[in-house]
Formats: structure tokens, C-alpha cells, sequence
């Protein structure tokens, strides 16, 4: 049996074992010593801010998203309005998982969107037993392109560093009618407005234009974000 728990749907599941069998574990039997670590993102893009990120630390049997799968409804709920409260509210009444919060820029009274050529660090501590992490953030002038992390392993060692190149995904929920009644950055400031598609999470095809984006100035192509990830203590 798949012992990982994953995102299905609208709930975490472990095996063939509904939420409800995780919900109300809270964190890990494992916690020991604690980590700090410096997260910076780097927006890449020319026209597409980045929503403030959702951050998931937790143990690797757990997958809240995949390529290849369907997004489930918090992931959607990411890719298509930059909403990252469902998936807070699910991540952390599972088990597995130390830390799940929308992160917050060093010195900043809130969580803000990431501009393109900007860059935002958050320090944040947790318990050694999380040895992954995983990231989502939406590019704001799409319909549901979302860039983030799957699972990565956080750095061991103090003063460790590991940088990932993040490309745009299409998270499938959502028919990419580059329109602006459907998106939520500055293109339209529509949120919560859909078009349904039903497909899986993928790489995502690109900007075509012809309706409201620009495919040079709202381009996902390439690299959209690079995300250093620092031990400090």
C-alpha cells in the first residue's frame, strides 16, 4: 500500500484512509531539535507578480501537490485566486506535517505579492523531523499558472545552502482564456470568477495572447522564480 499522504480532491488522505484519520494528529511524535532557516524567492518574470507564497514544512510521505496529478480543490484554490487558506486550515491538522503558512517577507507588517525583478526573504524556524518542503505561488496575470516546490529537501547542515530554478505549472483546474474576467492580478482584479477545465497539473504551454495578456510582457516561460534556502541555525 502507498503509505504517502497526499492532496486528493478537497481532503489529505493516507492510504485508502480519509482525512478524518489524520485530521486532529497535529504535528509529529518526532520533534526534537529545531531549525532555522532563510527562505528568499526571486521573481524572474517581466510582468507576472507572484502571490505570497504558501510554505509547507513537513516529512517526505507527504505530497501536497504532483505533476501528472489532478490539483486538488486548496491547490486550485492557489493557481486560480492566489487563496492560500484552505490549504493552511487542511495542512495543519495533518500529520506529517510541522509548519504550513503563508509567508511573510522579513520585516513586514503582512504577507505581500513578490514583483517582477523583486525579491522577498522570510526566516522561519521548525522542528528537525520536517525534511521537506514544499512552496506554491500563483502568477497573478493567468488564469491558474502557479510556481512553487514538490517535496524539496530542506538544507542539513548550519550555514547549507540549495537553490532551485521554479518553472510555471498549469494547474489544470481552470481553461486558460487569458480573459480578464477570470484572473485576479492587475490584468483583471477578478478573483473567485471561474472557467472549469478538469485537467491534470502539467508545465504550462505558455502565454498565447490574443485576449487580454501580452505573451512578452506576461510571459511564464523559462525560469519564473529562483528560491534560495539557507540554514542559519
Amino acid at each position: 500500500m502507498d503509505r504517502r499522504i497526499a492532496l486528493i480532491g478537497s481532503a489529505f488522505v493516507i492510504g485508502g484512509l480519509g482525512a478524518g484519520a489524520a485530521a486532529g494528529a497535529g504535528t509529529s511524535a518526532t520533534h526534537r531539535e529545531k531549525a532555522t532557516y532563510e527562505l528568499t524567492i526571486t521573481n524572474s518574470t517581466a510582468g507576472q507578480p507572484l502571490s505570497p507564497p504558501l510554505l509547507a514544512i513537513h516529512e517526505p510521505r507527504v505530497d501536497l501537490w504532483s505533476m501528472g496529478e489532478p490539483a486538488s480543490q486548496v491547490v486550485a484554490a492557489i493557481a486560480e485566486d492566489a487563496n492560500n487558506a484552505p490549504a493552511i486550515e487542511l495542512a495543519t491538522h495533518l500529520r506529517g506535517v510541522q509548519a504550513a503558512f503563508t509567508a511573510v517577507a522579513n520585516g513586514a507588517s503582512g504577507p505581500a505579492p513578490i514583483g517582477p525583478g523583486a525579491s522577498q526573504t522570510v526566516t522561519f524556524t521548525v522542528p528537525m523531523a520536517g525534511s521537506r518542503i514544499s512552496l506554491l505561488s500563483m502568477l497573478v496575470n493567468t488564469n491558474d499558472a502557479f510556481t512553487g516546490l514538490d517535496a524539496r529537501r530542506l538544507p542539513y547542515r548550519v550555514g547549507s545552502t540549495r537553490t532551485f530554478h521554479s518553472v510555471a505549472y498549469d494547474a489544470g483546474s481552470e481553461r486558460n482564456n487569458e480573459m480578464a474576467e477570470y484572473i485576479p492580478g492587475p490584468v483583471g482584479g477578478n478573483r473567485f470568477v471561474r472557467d472549469p477545465e478538469g485537467n491534470v497539473i502539467r508545465m504550462h504551454p505558455g502565454i498565447i495572447g490574443g485576449h487580454d495578456l501580452d505573451p512578452v510582457l506576461h510571459s511564464v516561460a523559462g525560469n519564473v522564480a529562483t528560491i534560495i534556502v539557507k540554514r542559519v541555525k
